[in-house]
């Protein structure tokens, strides 16, 4: 067999592949679920139940990873947990039949039509497709655990993480355990619930009841002090650039402080904005209110900027002094606990309050735009 027959076949097996990876992507979103849950769902369908490990090695995720597909499906209501009847002291899953029954009409079309077309093959020729499949299956499957194993020893490049935002109609970001570097930002080009990308070293990355947590191995935080100098190890390794879509409103939340942090959420429905554990520079650049939005900062802050449009209210809590304050055209030096306001904020029915505890270097508040 000459290397182009072979080629030919490859290219018909990824297009295979695509396809089957876009239905996946679809009927996830169908749902509201991600890819990750319909291949669990899809292996339940063939075996009928099975263990964590099991569903670790036939979908090839991690074993960390299946607990967290496991957990969005139990409580979805799509699978249940339940003693292995020929070994109590284990746990398998299974199929909940009556809330899978719209996800398995789903699927099986695809297989009722596919089977149509595996008729007009032979016994012999049969048996052939399925040896070739088979020997696929298995070579994926050698790669796909030889890629997960060497994940922690690859370098450069960066590491691309994206979720289907599904049904939501509300989503929250919690960043933990803080980032040397975070970019933040409402993008309106995007289908997906958020894209991240991340250098250095790869945190972990997973999404439940529309919260995406992000969270890197270990502990780290910003030590206190006016310059924010002193840093852990690790952190230099944390450069973060996460896009929200801007669809949907957001609530944000970022625990262990930041060195660097930049939100761009002049296109973003922002509800709610928390950062503990200290920040060296910040500058937040916000769109139109919706309400009464919160923007809470606490364990100090060395500079920060907070950018509003034209004519968007702020009222400004300062809880622990700041070096200096320029709000608007006003400029306050050594300044204690203070509250200011933009001139109608009082009777406003949309507006940013921005609480910072802690005390501050340098705080700037301004219109842009």
């Amino acid at each position: 067999m000459n290397r182009e027959s072979i080629d030919s076949v490859l290219r018909s097996l990824r297009r295979v592949n695509l396809q089957g990876s876009l239905f996946g992507h679809t009927v996830a979103l169908r749902f509201g679920l991600s890819e990750s849950d319909i291949e669990a769902l899809e292996v339940l369908l063939d075996t009928g139940a099975a263990t964590a490990g099991m569903l670790s090695d036939l979908t090839g995720l991690t074993t960390g990873a299946v607990t967290r597909v496991i957990d969005r499906l139990e409580q979805s209501g799509y699978v249940r947990r339940v003693p292995d009847p020929t070994d109590r002291r284990r746990v398998i899953v299974e199929l909940v039949p009556e809330r899978m029954a719209g996800v398995a009409a789903t699927i099986a079309r695809v297989g009722d039509k596919s089977a149509s077309e595996i008729g007009r093959y032979s016994e012999a020729e049969l048996a052939t497709i399925d040896d070739f499949l088979t020997r696929m299956a298995a070579i994926r499957h050698e790669e796909a655990t030889a890629l997960r194993e060497s994940r922690d020893q690859a370098s450069g490049g960066g590491s691309q993480h994206a979720a289907p935002i599904g049904g939501l109609e509300r989503a929250r970001l919690l960043f933990k355990s803080g980032a040397h570097e975070l970019l933040l930002r409402g993008a309106t080009d995007i289908d997906d619930l958020y894209r991240a990308r991340f250098e250095g070293s790869v945190p972990q990355v997973r999404l439940r009841d529309g919260t995406v947590t992000i969270q890197y191995k270990g502990s780290g935080s910003l030590s206190a002090g006016p310059i924010f100098a002193n840093w852990q190890l690790a952190w230099h390794e944390r450069r973060s650039d996460v896009s929200l879509n801007a669809a949907i409103p957001w609530d944000v939340e970022i625990v262990g402080g930041a060195g660097k942090l930049q939100a761009k959420f002049a296109a973003l429905d922002l509800r709610s904005f928390a950062l503990t554990g200290g920040v060296d520079q910040l500058r937040l650049t916000l769109g139109q209110p919706a309400g009464d939005v919160p923007i809470r900062l606490t364990a100090g802050a060395n500079n920060v900027r907070i950018e509003r449009p034209a004519g968007v209210h702020v009222r400004l809590s300062l809880k622990g002094g700041a070096g200096r304050v320029d709000f608007d055209q006003q400029r306050l030096n050594g300044t204690g606990d203070t509250v200011l306001e933009t001139t109608g904020a009082t009777e406003a029915a949309d507006l940013y309050q921005v609480d910072i505890v802690g005390g501050a270097g340098k705080i700037t508040v301004t219109e842009v735009g």
